[in-house]
């Protein structure tokens, strides 16, 4: 018996030292690298090499580490493919303790699958060197427009939106405004084509481009949800509904007017949005980051301003129904939450904000940040908007491979005039209900 007693305390006692071995060489659990103390964050950032916004967080993670000794910021540039790799390093086990998307493809990669964790306790947080609570420095409602169950995954540290971008010196000179209602809006597309200036711009090779037109015109007529709503009904039936049919034919209306500019459905990007700084044609329907994208192109003269998609007489959508297109942080599921929390308060002080603004030309989430002068009229959209709406009515992130391989396509034909109105809508709804017959 005595024998039996001693062999057993020998093999726990290799097993403790096994594992006083194995905690000397690798990371605790708690996090913290043991060889020199420090906490290692593992963050997969969507942004490029040398890109303005990755210039401006690494410089907040140079001067997070500077202030905190004790932490290393494990950061790797990964591009706008960044969430596939999350996805599947999450179901692995093997996530990064903090990544960045647009707020609706996080929503469809990682919440929706429980692959997130929740960080309601940097609600109400102070912010570093201010003492502010962080939920009270963002404009309203932006923390709260992707929670799920009422509970904070996502946190947001940039606005983008769309709408129709124009010269405000170029509508002045021909006695334009910009245009609220349809009727207005045709009427200066009109205006300018009788003037031998292009109404619209369009480079035609993107086809998410492409698909702005129809997307508002439904947002306007039939609201909120209305895309959808469509598109999850597994008969097809819904696009059979007026709305839908009327919005396709609204697209047909320019398109037959030949309002867009001559060759936009070859136009390769950029040269439609170029040409468009350039002055050779007065709107262009695309995302508040143009500005940024083709401020070397345009003349001393050129004043940049933008109006949301014009509001359609009788319908359900409002013209102050505003797109919200967030891009922020999220903790996949996993993650030292403790410490991703200290470090997004201390990310979201105003002084390295700052740089959302001056230095990438996009609009932050704090509300005590003006918009770049490029964007002000975007931001006047957005903190005065009734209600928001995710980008696409949030048709990428819930449907991505319908959106891909239904929606697209046709929406380039209807585009392209190759596509009447009636033929569009009929083609979405036998295509659904075959997508969706295969799942």
């Amino acid at each position: 018996m005595r024998k039996k007693i001693n062999i057993l305390g020998i093999f726990m006692l290799i097993g403790v030292l096994l594992l006083a071995a194995c905690s000397t060489d690798g990371a605790s659990s708690d996090g913290k690298d043991s060889k020199d103390g420090k906490v290692t964050l593992k963050y997969w950032s969507m942004w490029n090499t040398g890109e303005p916004q990755q210039v401006v967080l690494q410089g907040i993670i140079d001067a997070y580490e500077k202030e905190n000794k004790n932490v290393k910021i494990d950061v790797q540039w990964m591009g706008r493919q960044v969430m596939s790799d999350v996805r599947n390093a999450s179901l692995g086990g093997d996530a990064p303790d903090l990544t960045e998307q647009s707020g609706a493809e996080v929503t469809g990669t990682l919440l929706k699958n429980d692959l997130a964790e929740p960080l309601d306790d940097l609600l109400s947080m102070e912010i570093p060197n201010e003492g502010t609570v962080f939920e009270d420095v963002f404009i309203d409602d932006v923390i709260s427009f992707y929670q799920q169950q009422g509970k904070t995954y996502f946190i947001p540290y940039e606005i983008i939106s769309s709408g129709f971008h124009y010269n405000k010196n170029l509508f002045s000179d021909n006695g334009l405004e910009a245009p609220k209602t349809w009727d207005e809006f045709v009427a200066v597309s009109k205006t300018m084509k009788d003037k031998g200036i292009a109404p619209f711009a369009q480079d035609g090779n993107i086809d998410f481009y492409n698909a702005y037109y129809y997307y508002w015109l439904v947002e306007r007529i039939l609201g909120p949800g209305a895309l959808l709503e469509a598109a999850g009904d597994k008969t097809g039936e819904t696009w059979l509904k007026p709305g839908y049919l009327e919005a396709a034919q609204k697209v047909q209306e320019l398109v037959d007017n030949d309002f867009f500019a001559a060759g936009y459905e070859g136009s390769q990007y950029p040269a439609a949005q170029t040409s468009w700084a350039k002055g050779d044609a007065a709107m262009i329907l695309n995302g508040s980051w143009l500005s940024s994208e083709t401020k070397n192109y345009t003349s001393d003269d050129f004043e940049y301003s933008a109006f949301p998609f014009p509001e359609i007489d009788g319908a359900q959508g409002n013209y102050d129904q505003a797109e919200l297109y967030l891009i922020g942080w999220v903790a996949p599921k996993g993650a030292n939450v403790e410490a991703v929390q200290d470090f997004l308060a201390f990310a979201m002080q105003k002084g390295y904000q700052e740089g959302i603004v001056t230095d990438t030309g996009n609009i932050s989430t704090r509300e005590d940040l003006e918009a770049p002068e490029a964007l002000t009229s975007f931001r006047e959209t957005i903190v005065n908007a009734s209600s928001y709406h995710p980008e696409y009515d949030g048709l990428q992130a819930e449907y991505p491979e319908w959106w891909k391989t239904v929606f697209l396509p046709l929406d380039d034909k209807l585009m392209f005039g190759q596509m009447k109105a009636e033929d569009f809508v009929q083609e979405l709804q036998k295509q659904t209900e075959k997508y969706w017959s295969k799942q």
